[in-house]
């Protein structure tokens, strides 16, 4: 791993960083002083093991609602770091809760073809779903090491690190299983005085040229319908993925196997994908990405929005593309609001209007009308027919509404525990048909 030289005490994990404070437990003798050093040792579990296991079970409650995907009348919404909830949906008034899909350290998923494509904690793994009563996980095509999964998962480990003046992350080895956390090992040891630190870093890193492959799944495949929170996009016979502030590129072959193909930096902490014909829209804390993936092999960047620190995912029709600004625990801002940006020249974006809201997740958008899930406040219908002055004309009382897509007629919304149905034929009027 690489060690990096900073003039200052700064902790760097994954993208994140923390404060130390120097460790007062420290001697000097002869000229040289000994010092606790925190070290990181990887806890490793193996795959579809164990804690690790992937299967179906019986259905579980829907008691935290994560990530959601519709999938040829079947709904699947993910338990943060726990699974995947499998909902038939061949009758949208009476929506079964059919089983649930163990997963340990998921947090995001596609399908294509009836395979689907889940992280499990920094790895990247792969289930033939294609009989939902015989699920298969199939080993051999996991990819470790490729997320930094410590953005989602908030090891109290980590935080015990930061009372020492010196940290160290002990090598990964990939052939030990998949990480699913750090111990903490603290050791003396004797440091030069007037010594810089160092940290040895944690990323993955391989080239962004591509792997000879001779042959590409086409794009002609079957694929989930992803909400607007969605990291993991399939393009073009590619999967892409999000990966904090960079977006990495995973070439489906014709056995539906990944194979890594490249990544491409981004200069923000990106959060969301969305794609409308050859346009790819990232949703970032700072700002809205917009690429060109007329070639999935090669996306091209061309232009960004930026605005206040914030989390914000991002949808669009032809003319103009949708964003909630969301404030609050990890985003680092009180704005909250529904941004209008005019895509008419694609190389000058200007956000031409916004919306006040009150804690704003994920969105939706069907001819003249956004659909917002606004947390707590319900979810919010915003009537944007006069681009420059959107305007909210209803609210429905969704407990902590966080994730929407629009299957015509129909709108599936994810809440707090709760799975929803709504009929949109009458939009700004919504019946609900289901929950």
């Amino acid at each position: 791993m690489p060690r990096l030289l900073f003039p200052f005490v700064l902790l760097l994990l994954v993208n994140c960083t923390k404060n130390i404070y120097i460790n007062p437990e420290t001697t000097e003798e002869g000229g040289r002083r000994a010092t606790k050093v925190a070290y990181y040792i990887p806890q490793y579990a193996t795959p579809n093991e164990g804690p690790l296991k992937i299967e179906r079970i019986a259905p579980q409650p829907m008691e935290e609602t994560g990530k959601i995907l519709y999938y040829q009348n079947y709904i699947f919404i993910n338990k943060p770091q726990e699974g995947i909830h499998l909902i038939d949906n061949s009758d949208p008034s009476n929506p079964i809760n059919e089983a649930f899909i163990t997963l340990k350290g998921n947090i995001d998923l596609s399908i294509i073809d009836g395979y689907l494509y889940a992280d499990q904690f920094s790895a990247l793994v792969v289930i033939d779903i294609r009989d939902l009563n015989n699920i298969q996980f199939i080993e051999s095509y996991t990819l470790s090491e490729i997320f930094n999964y410590d953005r989602y998962w908030a090891f109290e480990v980590i935080d015990q690190a930061d009372a020492y003046e010196y940290v160290r992350f002990e090598n990964i080895e990939d052939n030990k299983g998949i990480v699913v956390g750090w111990e903490l090992e603290i050791r003396w040891e004797n440091i030069p005085k007037n010594r810089f630190i160092f940290l040895d870093g944690f990323t993955q890193n391989y080239e962004s040229a591509a792997l000879a492959i001779e042959e590409v799944q086409s794009d002609t495949s079957i694929i989930s319908q992803a909400g607007s929170l969605a990291r993991f996009l399939p393009i073009g016979g590619f999967l892409y993925v999000l990966n904090q502030w960079e977006l990495i590129l995973f070439e489906i072959d014709t056995n539906y196997q990944p194979l890594r193909y490249g990544k491409t930096p981004l200069n923000n902490n990106a959060e969301t994908l969305f794609q409308l014909n050859d346009l790819l829209f990232i949703g970032t804390t700072t700002g809205m990405l917009l690429y060109d993936v007329s070639r999935p092999t090669n996306p091209e960047f061309i232009n960004s929005v930026d605005h206040f620190r914030s989390c914000d995912p991002v949808v669009a029709d032809e003319k103009y593309a949708y964003v909630t600004l969301r404030g609050g625990t990890n985003c680092f801002t009180t704005r909250n609001e529904l941004q209008i940006i005019a895509l008419e020249d694609p190389e000058n974006l200007e956000v031409i209007s916004s919306q006040l809201l009150f804690n704003p997740h994920g969105l939706a958008i069907y001819q003249n009308y956004v659909l917002v899930c606004d947390g707590t406040a319900g979810m919010k219908v915003v009537d944007v027919s006069n681009r420059e002055k959107p305007e909210v004309v209803n609210t429905y009382p969704i407990p902590f509404a966080y994730d929407v897509i629009i299957d015509y007629p129909s709108a599936i919304v994810v809440g707090e525990g709760k799975l929803y149905q709504y009929d949109i034929s009458k939009l700004p009027q919504l019946e609900l048909i289901s929950n």
